[in-house]
């Protein structure tokens, strides 16, 4: 499958919340590979210590270093990944890295401040968007794709059920009944069911 990379619009937009919601998701397709840019936030996020790579970080989810192959990568934000960049330091690597990923940012609100950061790199080739909507905000979805031009893959509600989930280390085995994530669910499934045929036919 192809690796989906997200990669967040500003820091603290939920990226590895994400990322952790896909690679919980996919892992119902077998077991599930994650990279993270900060390996040790996103074991934080699932109440275990990162040590040394392999972490086995639920049922058939484990976090690994950058490498294609993987099924999900938690990239960081957007201005350190547009800096940096995967595998900066062995640019054929990067090359066939980028064949083989589909780039989605994260955008948390969505508020003023991210859609600028978002429109001031319009160099991004992202994929997509996942909004990870919060309640009250002036903006919505809707315009972020009017603004951005950028497709919205998927709405994450941002509610206290998903904090409490983190807080107690739990959101791995609950983040498949989550409805916050159902769009993201549906999301994933629809490129997994895509994808199919051209495996099947590799």
């Amino acid at each position: 499958m192809q690796t989906i990379e997200f990669i967040g619009v500003r820091g603290g937009h939920g990226t590895t919340t994400v990322a952790l919601a896909a690679a919980a998701t996919l892992v119902a397709g077998g077991p599930t590979d994650i990279a993270a840019h900060d390996p040790d936030a996103l074991c934080v996020a699932v109440g275990t210590v990162f040590d040394d790579l392999p972490v086995r970080l639920a049922e058939g989810v484990y976090l690994k270093p950058d490498a294609p192959g993987l099924q999900v990568v938690d990239a960081g934000t957007l201005e350190q990944y547009l800096d940096l960049g995967p595998f900066d330091d062995d640019p054929a690597q990067a090359v066939l890295c980028a064949r083989e990923r589909l780039r989605i940012g994260v955008l948390r609100g969505p508020d003023y401040v991210g859609l600028r950061t978002l429109c001031a790199h319009q160099e991004a080739q992202l994929d997509g968007i996942v909004v990870v909507s919060e309640a009250g905000r002036a903006l919505d979805h809707r315009d972020v794709e009017h603004v951005t031009g950028r497709r919205v893959v998927a709405v994450v509600d941002h509610t206290p059920h998903v904090a409490r989930a983190i807080d107690a280390g739990l959101f791995l085995r609950r983040c498949s009944r989550l409805r916050e994530f159902a769009q993201l669910r549906s999301w994933i499934a629809q490129l997994t069911a895509e994808e199919a045929p051209c495996a099947a036919h590799a």
